[in-house]
């Protein structure tokens, strides 16, 4: 009880300007659903509201279908890199057609290339967890062009503070991150629009 009242409070300090600065399909891609609607209805609905439409499983689309989606202004799209089968190649062929959320939640693809994504327009969404990247790799990209990192392995508080200090957008889970509330606090006071606590 204590604990969620805690969590409550957090929320309500801490996410309530820094939700704007999320993507909006952060938290829909991330829940793990993965859209089985064809990518013709996708297109069709896109022509009158704005759909978010997460790509996290092999075979569902074609790199040409993303190519497509990609030039539909209406059209949200998230990319998990662990959970698709495209090449380095492939996703600077995306980025130069359209914007898009790449969830960085396995280490196949270096640093050095993840910046030239980022730099070529790609919203980056950094796992702690499971993007395999150091605590320098964090930093050097963040130097080259600011990101999204979802905390949700334990982490150190000051790593986090410097990474705010860089302008990254750090989301903590309260759940998974071992971070305790008085660190949270200290890392928010680096910038508190840049911090979101989430459960």
């Amino acid at each position: 009880m204590r604990r969620s009242v805690l969590l409550s409070v957090l929320l309500a300090i801490f996410s309530v300007s820094s939700f704007a600065a999320l993507p909006p399909q952060f938290s829909t891609c991330l829940s793990g659903d993965s859209s089985t609607t064809p990518v013709g209805d996708i297109k069709d609905i896109a022509k009158v509201a704005r759909v978010t439409y997460c790509q996290n499983q092999t075979g569902l689309t074609s790199k040409d279908d993303t190519l497509d989606m990609l030039k539909n202004k209406n059209i949200d799209l998230g990319i998990s890199l662990a959970k698709t089968s495209y090449s380095k190649e492939d996703l600077m062929d995306l980025a130069k057609v359209g914007h898009y959320v790449l969830y960085v939640d396995s280490p196949k693809i270096e640093k050095e290339y993840l910046i030239d994504l980022a730099k070529a327009g790609v919203q980056l969404v950094v796992m702690s967890a499971t993007s395999g990247l150091s605590i320098s790799d964090l930093k050097d990209l963040a130097k080259a062009k600011s990101y999204v990192f979802n905390v949700n392995s334990l982490m150190v508080k000051d790593d986090l503070k410097d990474l705010v200090g860089l302008k990254v957008q750090v989301v903590i889970r309260s759940s998974q991150s071992g971070i305790t509330k008085d660190d949270i606090v200290e890392v928010a006071k680096v910038n508190s629009d840049l911090v979101v606590v989430m459960p």
